[in-house]
């Protein structure tokens, strides 16, 4: 049976009791099931990348190279897909036999190996109002609400979904032809594709069996008068790629190809409608690709996800990119709004609300005159108004008493209709008692009121008229994050999504062999809002701006709306916004970004966790990109704190709780003056909520505000911070019953050192290793060593031959030591640890972890001189730069403290009668030798745990975890060069008999009914060093040796490793 890594549904959870011991039911072992290959991971076909940059008169160079090494190691193969070398460099093969893939990792030309795995559609919601014949205006959606020559023309838009109906008469009705808005296109799977069968493609792209692709065209780009419909960008022109089949799945190299069609057809924007787990990472190949179009100008919008109820860390891929812009989604519910027509602008029209939903009926011009002298009034008309307001129509800023009050006041002055511009950015339904008020009363956004008090400054005798023309538009009074809209950030504690739109409940068109038109719920009709407005501002921008992509999506972000909600304290109610790991920047305002004064970079800042803290002083850079001269103040909006942790197990909760504890913020300058073209820095100082404790490891966050003193508009700046040191969380979760091993055959699960399952190795009778994910890690590795520490195998030297494929069989029992089971941090104590001498280097991203996939070395050691080394390296924010020097082994003299610091590594001791850095409940049985005198035959201590030793940042003492001794050999150098030929686990296990599997960037598990575990199956092979796969071992006992590497991880530090040495695997083959 072919060994590797499978991730398997266990089923439901028992039961989840929370009461005093917040103890766990654990998983039912009688539902796991054996699977020969992964589910989700195409049986012997990967995707590769070649080294280098091909020459742009040689774009064959590479392939013909692979070609030719491929063909001088005897090796079958059958091409999938060839990739255009400007995007990806590479091609995805299917081997006739998966051992040839050792090789091919193997070859110069070869720099990344990807399985090619399958791609869920996104998710969405078919609604039940369908019948619904109400048309929603989309444009008003993105803040769109004046009559300017908005349509996204000439402007192309990829959309990577389902295939398009381009019969519908929406879309023009053709395809390719003049007059057609879907001018581009190609199918690259056919109908019958699912994900795991061969593709048939052609070059029709037409949708007629799911829909999701035409209803995102349709918010796009589609027109329709006779149905009242209009898309975003209704004069934007479509490429429809099709990469899903009526039913299933699809592939990450199908994904890449298509990718890369839109790159070459020169589509201005990709809109994706697909998600690639929803494992917060970013590294995945199609992820990789779609953030290299991003670096070529093209700008791509991907879902956030529908994985609202599984926690926090749960934001798709390839939406994880740094480039790529992730789209949540918010709740709309629509309201009727209304146009005020001053006379100074046929085509300006002032949108306003009134309380009763009901237009305000007059039919003549009337004068509008302000009751204050100034915009920022603290209590305009809260007093007698000293006019005569008859047959005028006043205008009233909001605030300083009751909307009541300032209605009476205009009333009594004799005024026609009241007119209240709102005092903080944006619209809002009027709120006053209405009895006894029968003078109309309309609402108005801040920034309206400022322009039409600067119009009637300019001319006295400006009127202002109320036509009976009114639209939909979403209701300010219940903006709301859809529940489903799931909750970031990126495993690398990146600010993910990045912006949100409506998404529930949108309607638009469908196939017509569907019925035309439904309405649907999802991120994936989230992200073509986005899509639509990118399009919009693509056609306004200036040159400077299309040479930057970064400034646009700047712009973008700078000018969402915070979705905010009002808490109380006492007598006191502040607006706070929601959390941003759901929303983001807040929700799209194209109105707002075509008429902005000022950009930021970054527009998003995220300041790490408390161990590698980078928001103590923080550079803002803003530039005035408007036309005049103006004064820029700063403000801070803070946002809610998300506890995302159970508070029990340190696992992510499914319905992460919000809290009122918020950072504080200072600024370097309180404001700034900038002429046009402009740019001046400004710094800011932030400090994580004092209320928070570190251990629940909360996620806080907020706003800059950043307000135009001429315009009155606000632009925001979003931050986001942990308290708490993500590193020191668990990655194995020991409360789900896992880590264990399990007999393939009768489902009796081993977790306990002493215990031995017996095993043939003959069909089922196999070994099962079961482990549940609490976080996400970059690299996940099993290993297989002896079960005994005396029975050491001699790593290879440079001096040494290699193991050979026969290992002596290992035959001692076990001790019977029972050390004691916990990897849950101890309660806080008080901290006494010694202040450091250096802080972390400033970043805005985790600097301990590359954006890529972490390649493993070649197996040739590097020489290195015998001689030990006197020294530990210094550990900094950054991973070692020197990866070809040895793995140096600290002396043996016991450290004061095990104490982990951001800036100090943690150094594990040798054994001795007291040993710092573990207190285990019961003194294990093995004997120690004495200590040595530091030479090279000296002995190296490592101890295998659950959760390697963490000390929460209040505590001072050690946790004590369940833990074993193992004692080995470190003699002539040979320790250090098996390092070097795998530093990813031979560091940890230098008596490595040889791997089972190893993955990358593995997702935490989900906390819902639909709990996973990860499953690997152990049929007695292993894979060597030298390449050599399924090579099986003799009869004996044996141990697996899990190791995944935390987050911020440096792989070459014991440290940054998290651990689990099973029960023994006896191998009796008949």
């Amino acid at each position: 049976m072919k060994t590797s890594i499978i991730l398997s549904i266990l089923g439901f959870l028992t039961s989840i009791q929370l009461i005093s011991s917040a103890s766990i039911e654990k998983f039912s072992t009688s539902q796991i099931t054996l699977h020969k290959t992964p589910p989700d991971v195409i049986p012997n076909s990967y995707i590769l990348e070649f080294n280098g940059s091909p020459p742009k008169d040689q774009s064959e160079t590479f392939m013909n190279s692979f070609v030719k090494s491929i063909k001088n190691e005897g090796i079958n193969y059958k091409v999938r897909e060839t990739f255009n070398q400007k995007i990806f460099n590479g091609v995805s093969i299917k081997l006739d036999n998966d051992k040839d893939i050792e090789k091919i990792k193997g070859l110069k030309c070869v720099k990344n190996v990807w399985p090619v795995v399958q791609i869920q559609r996104t998710e969405f919601k078919i609604e039940d109002n369908n019948n619904n014949t109400n048309s929603q205006n989309l444009r008003d959606s993105i803040g769109l609400v004046d009559d300017r020559e908005q349509s996204g023309s000439e402007v192309k838009v990829g959309i990577l979904d389902t295939g398009i109906d381009y019969k519908h008469p929406a879309l023009g009705g053709c395809f390719k032809t003049e007059g057609c808005k879907v001018q581009f296109g190609f199918d690259f799977v056919g109908d019958d594709f699912n994900g795991s069968n061969d593709p048939k493609p052609d070059d029709d792209p037409l949708d007629e069996c799911v829909g999701h692709g035409t209803h995102a065209a349709g918010i796009i780009a589609g027109e329709d008068s006779t149905n009242n419909f209009t898309g975003i960008a209704p004069k934007a022109k479509l490429g429809a790629y099709r990469i899903f089949g009526c039913n299933g799945t699809t592939t990450n190299d199908i994904v890449i190809k298509a990718m890369e069609k839109a790159f070459e057809d020169k589509m201005n924007i990709i809109n994706l409608s697909l998600v690639s787990g929803n494992n917060a990472w970013f590294g995945s190949p199609e992820s990789l690709v779609a953030e290299k179009l991003t670096q070529n100008g093209i700008f791509v919008v991907a879902p956030a996800g529908t994985s609202g109820d599984k926690g926090i860390f749960k934001v798709s891929s390839p939406s994880t990119a740094p480039g790529v812009i992730s789209v949540a989604s918010v709740d709309t519910d629509q309201i009727n709004s209304f146009f005020i027509q001053p006379s100074c602008d046929p085509n300006h029209k002032i949108q306003y609300l009134t309380q009763s939903g009901d237009p305000i009926q007059l039919e003549n011009s009337f004068s509008i005159v302000p009751t204050s002298n100034v915009t920022n009034s603290k209590n305009d008309a809260c007093d007698a108004i000293n006019e005569d307001l008859t047959g005028k129509v006043a205008l009233i800023r909001k605030g300083g008493c009751d909307c009541t009050t300032k209605i009476n006041q205009a009333r009594v002055a004799g005024a026609t209709a009241v007119v209240i511009y709102n005092d903080v950015s944006g619209i809002a339904v009027p709120e006053f008692d209405s009895e006894g008020i029968s003078t109309p009363v309309a609402m108005i956004s801040c920034e309206d009121g400022v322009t039409l008090f600067n119009h009637i400054q300019k001319d006295n005798n400006l009127t202002v008229q109320f036509p009976s023309e009114n639209v939909l538009i979403n209701n300010p009074s219940t903006l709301k994050i859809s529940a489903f809209s799931s909750f970031g950030p990126s495993n690398e504690l990146d600010i993910k999504p990045d912006i949100a739109a409506p998404g529930k409940n949108i309607k638009s068109i469908f196939p017509v062999s569907l019925g035309s038109f439904k309405s649907i719920s999802g991120t994936s009709v989230s992200a073509p809002f986005v899509t639509g407005a990118l399009a919009l501002y693509m056609q306004n921008m200036q040159n400077g701006e299309k040479s930057n992509p970064e400034i646009i999506r700047n712009v973008i972000r700078n000018n969402a709306k915070p979705i905010t909600i009002k808490i109380s304290e006492g007598n006191k109610t502040s607006l706070v916004a929601s959390t941003i790991l759901q929303q983001g920047s807040g929700l799209i305002n194209l109105s707002d970004a075509l008429s902005s004064t000022i950009v930021t970079s970054p527009s998003k800042l995220s300041l790490n966790d408390s161990a590698n803290f980078n928001g103590k002083k923080r550079c803002l850079t803003l530039t005035n990109i408007g036309k005049e001269t103006t004064k820029f103040t700063f403000n801070h909006l803070p946002a809610q704190s998300i506890n995302g942790y159970d508070g029990v197990n340190l696992v992510p909760a499914d319905s992460p709780i919000t809290t009122n504890s918020f950072a504080n913020v200072k600024f370097s300058k309180s404001s700034i003056r900038l002429r046009p073209g402009e740019s001046q820095d400004i710094t800011l100082s932030f400090t994580p909520p004092e209320k928070e404790n570190e251990i629940n490891n909360s996620l806080y966050s907020g706003y800059i505000v950043i307000t135009d003193s001429l315009t009155k508009k606000n632009s925001y700046v979003s931050y986001m911070g942990m308290k708490g040191c993500l590193k020191n969380l668990p990655i194995l979760d020991d409360q789900s019953g896992a880590p264990f091993i399990q007999s393939g055959i009768n489902n009796q699960k081993f977790t306990l050192p002493e215990e031995v399952l017996t095993v043939s190795m003959k069909g089922d009778d196999i070994a099962l290793l079961g482990v549940r994910m609490a976080q996400g890690t970059k690299i996940l590795t099993v290993d297989v060593i002896p079960a005994e520490p005396n029975n050491v195998v001699e790593p290879p030297s440079e001096t040494q031959p290699k193991p050979t494929e026969t290992q002596p069989e290992v035959t001692i029992q076990p001790t019977e030591t029972k050390p004691k089971k916990t990897n849950r941090p101890k309660k806080a104590q008080p901290k006494k640890t010694e202040p450091t001498k250096s802080l972390p280097q400033e970043t805005d991203k985790p600097t301990d972890i590359p954006n890529k996939p972490i390649n493993t070395p070649s197996n040739k050691p590097t020489e290195t001189p015998n001689k030990p080394t006197k020294t530990l390296p210094k550990e900094t924010d950054k991973p070692t730069d020197t990866p070809n020097k040895p793995i140096n082994t600290p002396s043996n003299k016991p450290t004061d403290t095990a104490t982990e610091t951001p800036n100090q590594p943690i150094v594990t001791p040798t054994v001795t009668s007291n040993p710092p850095t573990i207190t285990p409940t019961v003194t294990p049985t093995v004997t120690p030798p004495a200590q040595s005198t530091g030479t090279d035959d000296d002995v190296v201590t490592i101890t295998s745990t659950i959760i390697t030793t963490v000390t929460p940042v209040a505590s001072a003492t050690p946790v004590a975890k369940r833990s074993f001794i193992k004692i080995y050999k470190r003699g002539n150098n040979k320790l250090k060069a098996r390092a070097f030929d795998n530093p990813e686990t031979n560091l940890l296990v230098p008596n490595s008999l040889g791997t089972i599997d190893d993955a990358q960037f593995v997702p935490r598990n989900d906390n819902s009914d639909n709990n996973q575990i990860l499953t690997l199956q152990f049929d007695g092979k292993i894979n060597k060093l030298d390449g050599t796969k399924d090579v099986e071992l003799p009869n004996g006992q044996y141990r697996l040796f899990l190791a995944a590497l935390r987050p911020f991880g440096d792989p070459k530090k014991k440290e940054d490793w998290e651990t689990f040495t099973s029960s023994i695997i006896e191998i009796k083959r008949e």
